[in-house]
């Protein structure tokens, strides 16, 4: 659970106050990011501009079958604005949707007060909003183990923490195969991120 910063804290407890509690919302579509907030103005937040737009949050749903609880945001539709992007990709099922809450009166505070981050798993409109229902993460649908196991390859991004080779390596040899062969001309088999132990054959997930 996420505690709150001292500055909302202060907030919260006011008898009265000049500032607001703001819903950020954030839709990435494929390449497109959509920022906009329920507010009356735009308001510039961690460096970018969220657009005062109409929209809303309904209760989370839950049922008696075990199936993961949902909340549909809507959006509204009335300039088919939303939607059009919706058309270009696929419905946006998939997509990310972050949720964040912070205060006008403190937007210069770096981390939200609360965020939360969701997957659309279903979306459907109307002539006044765009319905986008949201799902949690379903951890049945994670890969277990997260990385596959390669008798050549490393998965480590190359000159990454995990990789760990210097700069001065890097100017050296400005790309690597991610192959043993490769690791051990620059001096890193020792942190060589792939498994040659595994027996001739191939790939191990």
């Amino acid at each position: 659970m996420r505690n709150l910063s001292v500055a909302a804290i202060l907030e919260k407890n006011k008898l009265s106050s000049d500032g607001a509690w703001l819903v950020l919302l954030e839709i990435a579509i494929g390449t497109t990011i959509i920022r906009i907030c329920r507010n009356t103005e735009d308001i510039i937040w961690n460096g970018q501009t969220w657009i005062a737009f109409p929209f809303e949050l309904e209760d989370v749903s839950e049922d008696s079958k075990g199936e993961l609880p949902q909340v549909t945001v809507k959006v509204s539709n009335v300039l088919r604005t939303i939607q059009r992007y919706l058309e270009e990709s696929n419905g946006g099922i998939g997509a990310s949707v972050t949720l964040r809450v912070v205060h006008s009166e403190h937007l210069d505070l770096t981390d939200p007060e609360i965020e939360e981050t969701f997957t659309v798993v279903a979306t459907k409109t109307d002539t006044q909003w765009v319905y986008f229902i949201l799902g949690g993460d379903d951890p049945s649908r994670r890969r277990v183990p997260e990385r596959r196991y390669l008798k050549d390859f490393c998965p480590f991004t190359y000159g990454g923490i995990e990789c760990g080779v210097s700069a001065a390596v890097k100017a050296t040899y400005p790309a690597c195969n991610k192959t043993l062969a490769h690791c051990r001309q620059r001096g890193n088999s020792v942190r060589f991120g792939g498994e040659p132990a595994i027996p001739a054959g191939g790939i191990y997930a």
